[in-house]
């Protein structure tokens, strides 16, 4: 699979203003480059997955145990997360542009390599390096290159990236809790052997064995998060 080179990632960018206004022009037919690119399926952005799906990433690995206030809340985003993405990958960090970094911008940006996808699927044509904004208050650790992630995104169809997303840092215990959750998902017939929630692979042609429970992932979410 040929790379694009990194000045090509990087130029992606400043497509986003033409992007905007043909959206507010109501263009409805966006062309892929490469970029991640929602299906034509994807569902509209709702404003309750905000606080899940904030752009952000997490800087230490979760204590799935704990029980302190602090503990509670990242298990129950974590649950969130996992039952409400649209897609879940791992990702390794290849480059970290700090503020002020990338061409004068105040954003901040991580240029990741998409290794390995969960649960979902990719539009044909997505490549495997992306350019990502990340809304952190602090400054991106330069330590970030190199580190596998996880990333958890769910489609914004109708924005500029087409998505929101999360980001975390991939160790054992957190990895085998998630691991474990995704193959009970496709045990209950919620993803089917590839990951892909069952209803989409209907919609595919694909052969889901069983129905998929009422809500989904959504509901796994919400009960693990009670």
């Amino acid at each position: 699979m040929l790379r694009p080179s990194v000045p090509r990632a990087r130029k992606l960018w400043w497509l986003v203003p033409l992007l905007a206004v043909g959206l507010a022009g109501g263009c409805k037919g966006r062309r892929s480059t490469g970029e991640l690119t929602p299906p034509s399926d994807a569902v509209p952005w709702d404003a309750r997955y905000a606080q899940s799906f904030d752009d952000d990433y997490t800087r230490q690995p979760l204590n799935l145990r704990g029980r302190a206030p602090h503990d509670i809340r990242d298990q129950r985003l974590l649950a969130q997360r996992l039952g409400y993405s649209d897609v879940i990958a791992e990702v390794e960090v290849l480059q970290v542009w700090g503020k002020g970094r990338y061409q004068g911008s105040q954003d901040q940006y991580l240029e990741l390599s998409i290794q390995k996808v969960l649960v979902g699927q990719l539009v044909k044509g997505t490549d495997e390096r992306q350019f990502m904004i990340v809304r952190a208050e602090d400054d991106l650790p330069g330590a970030l290159q190199g580190q596998s992630l996880l990333l958890f995104l769910r489609w914004a169809p109708e924005q500029v990236p087409p998505y929101h997303h999360h980001l975390m840092p991939v160790e054992p215990e957190a990895m085998g809790y998630i691991a474990a959750v995704i193959e009970h998902a496709k045990a209950e017939g919620v993803l089917d052997a590839e990951g892909v929630p069952a209803e989409s692979g209907k919609k595919r042609g694909g052969k889901a064995k069983r129905k998929r429970n009422k809500g989904g992932g959504e509901a796994e979410a919400e009960a693990a998060a009670e």
